[in-house]
């Protein structure tokens, strides 16, 4: 990811897209709800739904210098709930740079006689230092109805990538309560997107909750529809406690939760393979077209 500069400020972070509109809520020929920016074709009874983004850009990490005696220090400053890795090729010894930056922190990160004001960089959530510690996770909802995993670990439709290798689908109707699968801390919230499609326009659009766990790996809960979310960035949660409800926003075909385990990886984040266990305490691999019952809190 390329460093963006303003002045004497570098900065990069998560965008909000400034717009304001409708949406269309109605149930089709079966029954189903159906979230559109267009009003039924057939003359039905529907509602709609006003929802506004908010105009401001946020940003989670900051680089920024600081004049002293010798110079200029640039530091960088981290707003996440999470530690995060940040690389770059220093501008001053040419060589590779790798620094993890604490949960709500700053650190330091060289020294020069000059600002520097322009920096090519990537960062990454979450500890490289961190290992898995093979936690068995409980079921991401708390419905008790059977629900169909229908793409699990290498899925050939959209799991083919690092991030989404051992990822897991699970078919669920839209606003079914989503749970936390492992206590941990809220480390991201996105629910301001409506809509979804499975062109190339979505892949960054889906509502998103991620929640960091003890062992440094943080688990990712993606589709969620839109002004759902129950939780907020900074907070604690336990297994079983309602963080959202499910939708099909962003790259999706139909309501259904995309969940995965992640864990950074040096300066990327990848997707790890992981056991589920049901509410008898045995522990299994999910795979494509297993049915799966809703947890309860323990």
């Amino acid at each position: 990811m390329k460093g963006l500069w303003l002045l004497f400020l570098l900065l990069i972070g998560s965008n909000t897209v400034c717009q304001a509109g409708q949406v269309y809520k109605y149930k089709d020929a079966n029954g189903h709800w159906i979230f559109s920016d267009k009003p039924p074709e057939k003359e039905q009874d529907f509602s709609t739904l006003q929802f506004t983004s908010p105009k401001k850009t946020t940003y989670k990490v900051q680089l920024y210098n600081i004049k002293d005696d010798n110079g200029y220090t640039l530091y960088a400053k981290n707003d996440f709930y999470a530690p995060i890795e940040v690389g770059f090729t220093s501008p001053v010894s040419q060589t590779l740079i790798s620094k993890v930056i604490p949960a709500r922190d700053r650190i330091a990160l060289l020294e020069s006689k000059t600002k520097i004001l322009n920096l090519d960089y990537r960062w990454a959530l979450g500890d490289p230092g961190s290992v898995a510690d093979n936690y068995q996770y409980h079921a991401p909802f708390n419905s008790p109805k059977g629900h169909r995993i229908t793409q699990a670990f290498n899925g050939q439709f959209s799991h083919t990538n690092d991030y989404n290798k051992y990822a897991v689908d699970i078919a669920m109707d839209v606003g079914t309560y989503l749970t936390a699968v492992r206590a941990g801390t809220v480390i991201w919230v996105k629910d301001d997107y409506h809509m979804s499609g499975k062109t190339n326009y979505f892949l960054d659009k889906a509502n998103v909750i991620k929640i960091l766990h003890g062992d440094g790996t943080f688990s990712s809960y993606a589709h969620i529809l839109m002004d759902t979310a129950m939780v907020k960035e900074g907070d604690n949660v336990a297994v079983g406690d309602k963080l959202a409800r499910s939708g099909s926003s962003g790259f999706s075909t139909g309501p259904h939760l995309h969940f995965s385990v992640i864990k950074n990886s040096g300066l990327r984040n990848v997707a790890i393979p992981f056991k589920f266990v049901d509410h008898e305490g045995t522990s299994f691999i999910p795979k494509r077209a297993m049915i799966m019952v809703g947890a309860s809190k323990p």
